[in-house]
């Protein structure tokens, strides 16, 4: 009874602070088991820096009880994975690493005390920094490793057996053996200086006399003397050759320490613990430092290796026009340091429809430049050529040809140059040259279409035949016209034209149309020069007739314009022909309908003076028919008068109250006008009515000189004095 009284308000030592008491085996127990109960609570529920601290705490308990297999056992893997180490919490670090070790020299773990005491003295530190920020993929990339010992003075110096340096990217990673100085000594004397060392893919003959752990096909191979004294550095620098382009960053560097009792490893892979805050260079001053600043010394951005290959092409435009043909000659030329293997390709880029179609063309293989099949012949073509081996500072010269597209557009012509360097085949260079190219028409039309008297006298109602021809020739209507085809000239440059030709659209239902050109001198010219923004004038005769008498319906033709051309002048000997196909509008004939047809006839002109007078109005009569026809199968009675005008005076029938036209016939009344002024249009109106509907019949003006009025008559032209 007295014990319960004693601990009713103070409770037992034991159990006021288990911690204090350590005289008692049975209390040492006790604490023992809350430590791991302890770290199990804390474990579940993922208390980490707890759980070390409580592991720390148990294995100084086991140290303390003189239990040093239980106490590494529970410090070792604390030592090993401990967060204090990222954390740089270096005093309790430092306290658990010889806690440690004291355990590993009492438990006989060599290796763990060559890792203990490799940490606790901190021996090496290793860094890497890239010269630049930025380099080229085929480019010498120097940089440089530094190591450095912290050992203390009085220890042995330290031989790095090897060094292993592992990157992420397009660079080869590095392994340098230690090769020993010839003299000895020698180590201690170059621990200020920058060491170059040539890397290879080929071991060295020092090399070759140890086991390498990085072969040829993984990385570069180089040899310096590793040995460290205490308290020095060594820096080692090389250059490196990227092959891909990104960004290349350094994994980890692995130092490995050999001994007969061991062998260490030192990894060092977190970013910042390779970083470098200098770059170290070699001057005659002695060793300089350039600041790395800001920037991550164990990263860099590889770029594309910029091109030495130069493309040029002479003569290239920024304009061409549609539908010609243009050969273009490439000029390559190998600006490189080495010998290289080129591969060109050529190609349009812009709407798949509209984009011309291109090939590499030679004499030996590529058609005539005029022939039809050269089109079918490009398209099987591919778009790339071979170039083969260019000699260093070589040039040479190859051909594209390539076809414009109908439809004006615009387009990028892309030709790439795709080579290797004969030392450096596994690294690709592409070459670009980009211009941008509009096409554009060579011409631009205007169409007219008049009608014309038919010299041919109309069918004879009273003598039609009967029967029809067995080949189906046409024996219905048929009406002349005069298409007056006016090409303007859109180019930059002159144009010869070598012919003019007007095309039907297809076989109308139930008629047909012949064209013929025009055989005047003008039109019949071989070949006919144009020059920017000028003009060239086409005729043409279109006879359309029906297949059957009895079909008057009208019927509407469609028609295109098909220009051969060429340019004036091209620098490569004779230019190729171009056909450049212009739409045009369609042609309405009526051929049921009466027409009245008006012709100025300018070869009967007559002259009051002399011929060598100037022309003074009133000095030239001017000859005037008008056609009147009935294509019907009835008798058609027309009114016809002659309006008077201040601006010519005419002879002829003033009005006619009546005028019958038996069906299929013409008339033909004639009027003698007399200018009154020059330099103008004069529209004499003539009106004709058809009695029997009591529609007007409109004039329409035939030949050159006249033109057809909106108000339903015709008018033609009066030179002037100078003949304008």
């Amino acid at each position: 009874m007295p014990a319960l009284y004693d601990t009713f308000l103070i409770q037992e030592p034991l159990r006021q602070d288990p911690f204090a008491v350590t005289h008692n085996p049975n209390d040492t127990a006790t604490r023992i088991d809350i430590y791991r109960k302890s770290i199990l609570y804390f474990e579940e529920r993922h208390r980490r820096r707890a759980v070390e601290r409580l592991k720390y705490e148990l294995g100084l308990l086991y140290v303390q009880q003189g239990e040093w297999e239980r106490a590494l056992k529970v410090l070792k893997p604390l030592w090993e994975g401990v967060s204090w180490r990222l954390e740089g919490w270096w005093p309790i670090l430092a306290a658990l690493g010889e806690v440690v070790r004291e355990c590993a020299v009492r438990c006989g773990d060599g290796d763990m005390v060559v890792r203990g005491a490799w940490e606790g003295t901190n021996s090496l530190s290793l860094t890497f920094a890239f010269a630049s920020t930025r380099g080229n993929v085929g480019e010498p990339l120097p940089a440089q490793v530094v190591i450095t010992s912290h050992a203390r003075q009085s220890t042995a110096p330290i031989i790095i057996s090897q060094l292993l340096i592992c990157f992420d990217g397009g660079l080869k990673d590095i392994g340098i053996k230690h090769e020993a100085q010839q003299e000895p000594g020698a180590a201690n004397l170059d621990s200020n200086q920058v060491h170059h060392i040539s890397l290879d893919t080929e071991p060295s003959t020092a090399e070759a006399s140890a086991p390498v752990q990085l072969s040829p096909q993984d990385g570069l191979l180089g040899a310096c003397d590793l040995t460290l004294s205490p308290g020095s550095k060594k820096i080692l620098s090389f250059d490196l050759i990227p092959k891909d382009s990104g960004v290349v960053r350094v994994a980890n560097i692995t130092s490995t320490i050999e001994t007969d009792s061991f062998e260490f490893r030192h990894i060092v892979a977190q970013a910042d613990q390779m970083r470098q805050e200098d770059y170290w260079q070699q001057t005659t001053e002695g060793l300089t430092r350039t600041p790395a600043g800001n920037r991550s010394s164990n990263e860099i951005r590889i770029h594309p290796k910029p091109p030495k290959m130069r493309i040029e092409i002479p003569g290239l435009q920024k304009e061409y026009l549609t539908d010609e043909t243009v050969t273009l000659e490439v000029e390559i030329t190998n600006d490189e340091d080495d010998d290289a293997e080129v591969t060109l390709e050529a190609r349009f880029l812009g709407q798949a429809d509209t984009v011309p179609t291109l090939a590499w063309t030679n004499d030996a293989t590529a058609p005539g430049l005029t022939e039809d099949p050269l089109t079918d012949w490009l398209k099987k073509q591919t778009p790339s050529n071979q170039l083969g081996h260019v000699e260093q500072s070589g040039r040479r010269k190859i051909h594209v040809t390539f076809m414009a597209g109908p439809q004006p557009t615009e387009a990028v012509l892309e030709i790439k140059a795709l080579y290797h360097l004969i030392a450096e085949p596994d690294t690709p260079v592409t070459k670009l040259l980009v211009h941008e190219i509009v096409f554009d028409r060579p011409f631009e039309a205007n169409y007219d279409f008049q009608p014309s008297i038919d010299p041919q006298p109309m069918l004879n109602y009273f003598h039609i035949a009967e029967t029809k021809d067995s080949d189906n020739t046409a024996q219905g209507l048929r009406q002349l016209w005069t298409s007056t085809i006016r090409l303007a000239s859109i180019a930059t440059e002159p144009l010869i034209i070598e012919e003019v030709t007007l095309h039907l659209n297809g076989t109308p239902h139930a008629a047909i149309c012949t064209i013929t050109s025009d055989p005047t001198p003008a039109t019949a010219q071989a070949a006919t020069t144009i020059a920017p923004n000028g003009f060239h004038e086409s005729r043409f005769s279109l006879l359309a007739q029906k297949l059957d008498l009895d079909d008057r319906r009208p019927t509407t033709f469609t028609f295109h314009l098909q220009t051969r051309w060429r340019r004036a002048y091209h620098p490569g000997g004779a230019p190729p022909l171009a056909t450049t196909t212009l739409s045009a509008p369609h042609l309405l004939v009526p051929f049921g309908e009466p027409r009245v047809l008006a012709a100025a006839l300018p070869s009967l002109l007559e002259k009051n003076n002399d011929a060598e007078a100037e022309a003074e109005p009133g000095s030239i009569i001017i000859p005037l028919d008008y056609t009147i026809e009935n294509p019907s199968t009835h008798v058609l009675t027309f009114s016809v008068a002659m309006e008077t005008s201040d601006a010519f005076a005419f002879s002829g029938p003033k009005a006619i109250a009546s005028l019958r036209l038996v069906p299929l016939s013409r008339r033909t009344l004639r009027y003698r006008v007399f200018p009154l002024v020059s330099g103008r249009w004069i529209t004499p109106e003539l009106r004709v009515l058809d009695t029997g509907f009591q529609q007007v019949v409109r004039v329409q003006g035939t030949g050159p000189g006249m033109r057809s009025e909106g108000n339903g008559a015709a008018s033609f032209w009066v030179a002037d004095a100078a003949g304008e």
